[in-house]
């Protein structure tokens, strides 16, 4: 039997968590028992590919979630959308301003789960107060107090150095975390061009930032702006998270152009102040 196979159960309940489903509206809709889907979900029973389809069609997620293990519908972020996540329970602190899609956590999760021995993925989701189920759909909504509580929690396992964070960059930012756009992108030749389509993707990842590039007197330089809605992380985001944040910049504008050219550039944060922590600016040689 197929590996993928066993992530099957769980895709299925992410997809019908997603739209708020009940087993027996999806149980109909693809020509089983209420009873037959149950062990699905569980990994109990496998479903046939017409029923796969069947189901795929259904939840309106791509047939090829299978491959991946992750559900991607590349759709842009809409600010605390409410037509998404309806099915999951979701703590206190992380309703409000959901800006990022779960994209933007894999890369520490597949990270936690395979570069970790024992792997700790599950002790993390556990101590989110998040289903498992919840992260499997790049489509529901995080909001930034996961993304530092994430950090904070790598901080607190002594996995915080540059070379630390460059690690979680380069493993976990892999093709499932890029998707297509990896691929479009190899069609630019420069690397302003590429940082530039990378601004203006940013609706595909996340919108608590705004990323300028800026390209003069042969000088490269890319601006994170957060939004407003952060303002309130100003007073109470530690050092330590706000180095963690800007090492993960680095990394990622690296791996990125690193990806993409197959050139090996440098990321130099730029010693500036800014009105919030959270704001920074890089030059990229």
């Amino acid at each position: 039997m197929n590996e993928q196979t066993f992530s099957i159960g769980p895709l299925m309940k992410a997809a019908r968590k997603f739209k708020k489903f009940n087993q027996a509206d999806v149980a109909r809709a693809i020509g089983c028992s209420q009873s037959a889907l149950s062990k699905m979900e569980h990994n109990l029973l496998v479903p046939s590919a017409p029923q796969w389809f069947l189901f795929a069609r259904f939840t309106s997620i791509p047939p090829e979630t299978l491959e991946t293990g992750v559900i991607d519908r590349h759709t842009k972020v809409t600010f605390n959308n409410d037509q998404v996540s309806l099915g999951f329970k979701i703590p206190k602190k992380y309703r409000h301003f959901r800006a990022e899609k779960v994209r933007e956590i894999y890369p520490f999760l597949i990270f936690l789960e395979k570069k970790l021995v024992p792997p700790q993925k599950e002790d993390f989701i556990t101590w989110t107060g998040l289903d498992p189920e919840f992260f499997l759909d790049f489509d529901n909504l995080i909001n930034f107090q996961l993304f530092v509580d994430t950090m904070e929690y790598f901080i607190r396992m002594g996995r915080s150095s540059r070379s630390d964070v460059k690690g979680i960059v380069n493993f976990g930012q892999d093709d499932i975390y890029w998707n297509h756009y990896g691929i479009d992108w190899k069609k630019l030749d420069s690397v302003s061009a590429v940082l530039h389509e990378y601004s203006l993707e940013q609706l595909f990842f996340q919108t608590d930032f705004q990323l300028k590039v800026d390209t003069t007197a042969g000088r490269t330089i890319v601006s994170y702006f957060p939004e407003y809605h952060l303002k309130q992380f100003s007073n109470t985001i530690s050092p330590e998270a706000v180095q963690f944040l800007n090492f993960y910049r680095q990394g990622t504008l690296e791996n990125l152009i690193l990806r993409v050219l197959n050139k090996e550039v440098k990321v130099e944060l730029l010693q500036e102040t800014h009105t919030s922590p959270l704001g920074a600016r890089f030059e990229v040689k």
